[in-house]
């Protein structure tokens, strides 16, 4: 695991939009897998604006997704979907067919998981995948105790998570269950960027970095992953030795 502790939100937002930058322009043609929620909006700001001063070109690269709230539609202001089309995709004008994303509303869940992890199967491997951190250690929606050789799945939430999830929707929405991809996912990935920021995240980000490795906090079962790489800003790296 690669640390590096940056002074405040801004610049770690600033060093992951630069890490991610440098990444496409040596292989173009990526196959991406970027978290929505809070902690990325500001590195996408800064992507697109190395778009606009055409300093990078995702228009080879294609986008499948993190996870989705099971019941929510890409029309919810919050859903996963929505936030990256919003933020992101709407912004560099992405091509529609380069974007795989999982579909709240599935009636089929479980053929849904398929299609995601085809997907994948067919453009090779995730190249790079972009995470933040949750409260419990969730990445993405691997709650604690899941088991980490799962590929795409559906989860009951943690009530943690489902607590969480309040802030990101106008109106109140039922987070009971999420569709995600796996840690089995996540550990095959070429390239593993987690983020996090702000006093909140310290304590989690020492069990994550310093404490037993668990599927308690599946974020800490990343621990000995030479390929990851994670951004923090000095707050939410307040708590680690050193």
């Amino acid at each position: 695991m690669n640390i590096k502790v940056l002074t405040d939100y801004e610049e770690m937002s600033i060093c992951t939009a630069e890490f991610i930058i440098d990444f496409v322009q040596k292989k173009p043609d990526s196959l991406l897998c970027l978290a929505g929620g809070h902690t990325p909006l500001k590195t996408f700001d800064f992507l697109v604006e190395a778009v606009n001063k055409v300093q990078v070109d995702f228009s080879r690269c294609k986008f499948v997704s993190l996870d989705e709230w099971v019941g929510v539609g890409i029309s919810v202001k919050g859903s996963c979907q929505e936030t990256l089309n919003s933020s992101l995709f709407d912004r560099i004008s992405i091509p529609k067919e380069h974007i795989c994303f999982f579909n709240g509303l599935a009636e089929n869940v479980e053929a849904e998981c398929k299609r995601i992890d085809d997907f994948i199967k067919t453009n090779g491997k995730i190249d790079l995948i972009m995470l933040g951190i949750g409260l419990n250690g969730h990445l993405g929606f691997n709650e604690p105790n899941i088991n980490p050789n799962l590929y795409s799945h559906v989860v009951e939430l943690d009530d943690v998570t489902k607590e969480v999830s309040s802030k990101y929707f106008e109106e109140p929405v039922s987070t009971e269950k999420g569709i995600s991809l796996g840690l089995k996912h996540i550990v095959d990935s070429d390239t593993i960027v987690l983020i996090a920021d702000g006093v909140k995240k310290a304590e989690i980000l020492k069990q994550t970095v310093e404490g037993e490795k668990t599927n308690k906090v599946p974020s800490s079962l990343l621990q000995d992953q030479p390929n990851v790489h994670l951004f923090l800003d000095k707050e939410a790296a307040s708590l680690l030795e050193g």
